[in-house]
């Protein structure tokens, strides 16, 4: 059977959304590693079923120079291995990934694109520095994956023989449920009460993923004496700034920053509705796992989120930066238990189409 190498910048995309991947083409018999810098230990699992995970020096900024050297331990790794499929994941692995057919041209290249940075709306400078990137790779790219509307049309416009749209990276429902006990466990333990309207934010904490105007529309409803609580369960850069700015706003009763959680599926269970406010996304995990277990999403207009949320059947869209009608979309759910039931039946029939086993035979047929 084929040997496959799994390549992406950093270890925590391996454990956020490619492991059920990697074990569909286990069962099928191929022979799969990874290689990554690794910022997150590789989850148990992978490592119980002895895979090869190489350690790389990836940097996230492409022109740093360990990059160079990350290039160099691939060309080596392929070197030894002889890999019949090298499949590569985010930015800069997918650019360094591709490049091995430059002295390894029999192998065969898949880039799975987890959202382009160039797309409608980005700034210009993003299309001045990765579209003709993208445009040079194409010619390194034997099939490529997208995961959303725009990033397929933009696509079959390169060179590329085989264009592919997946439905994301899939999502398992057997790990989300609506079980009353679960929330009331969990709302004990976060100091919630049954009556809160709860929000949950599943999101690094980033400037991409935009918590600031969460904050606002927190702010806006607090004025109107509107209570809602708002969970955000994620770690990042910006975690400290973020939770310096809800206590300068008064809003520490309201907003909990949890960080890092591995209850993501609890968390789901407790809450009435979800958010996303980012700026970019691909095909956003976070918004499937929240309509899995039946709940409705606010969600920014962009690329990515509007494949996923119907505004007005299983949530809502607002424009980016527009706290007010963010305010007045969770009011309007807060207030209407019949919208919330119909939008929470609406979301779990709509993201059955995106569960794991339905993304795992599309992408079987890919190898």
């Amino acid at each position: 059977m084929k040997k496959i190498l799994y390549v992406t910048t950093v270890s925590r995309t391996i454990n956020a959304f490619l492991i059920p991947h990697i074990n569909m083409l286990l069962d099928k018999g191929y022979t799969v590693d990874c290689a990554c810098s690794i910022d997150k230990e590789v989850d148990v699992e992978l490592i119980n079923k002895d895979i090869n995970i190489y350690n790389i020096p990836f940097s996230r900024n492409p022109l740093h120079p360990k990059n160079y050297k990350a290039f160099k331990e691939l060309i080596k790794i392929q070197e030894k291995n002889n890999y019949d499929i090298i499949h590569v994941h985010t930015p800069v692995a997918s650019v360094y990934g591709r490049l091995l057919k430059l002295k390894f041209p029999n192998i065969k290249t898949i880039y799975t694109v987890h959202g382009f940075h160039f797309h409608k709306g980005a700034p210009f400078i993003n299309w001045a520095i990765y579209y003709p990137i993208e445009k040079i790779m194409s010619k390194f790219t034997d099939e490529i994956i997208t995961i959303n509307k725009e990033d397929y049309e933009m696509a079959i416009t390169f060179d590329i023989d085989r264009v592919h749209k997946l439905n994301g990276v899939g999502v398992d429902f057997n790990s989300y449920n609506s079980d009353d006990l679960i929330k009331d466990k969990v709302r004990k333990k976060l100091g919630l009460s049954n009556d809160d309207f709860v929000i949950l934010m599943i999101a690094e904490v980033n400037k991409n993923k935009n918590h600031k105007q969460i904050i606002e529309a927190v702010k806006i409803l607090k004025s109107r004496n509107i209570d809602v609580k708002v969970v955000c369960a994620g770690d990042g850069v910006l975690l400290e700034s973020i939770k310096e700015e809800i206590k300068k706003e008064k809003l520490d009763e309201n907003i909990l920053m949890l960080g890092f959680r591995t209850d993501i599926d609890e968390l789901i269970a407790s809450c009435d509705v979800g958010v996303l406010m980012s700026y970019r996304e691909g095909l956003p995990k976070n918004i499937m796992e929240l309509m899995a277990g039946k709940k409705p999403v606010i969600g920014t207009d962009i690329r990515g989120i509007r494949d996923l949320v119907i505004d007005g059947c299983n949530g809502f869209l607002v424009k980016v930066g527009d706290s007010e009608d963010t305010a007045r979309k969770i009011e309007l759910l807060k207030n209407n238990n019949e919208m919330l039931v119909e939008f929470s039946e609406n979301a779990y029939e709509f993201i059955h189409d995106y569960s794991i086993d339905v993304v795992n035979e599309q992408l079987g047929c890919i190898y």
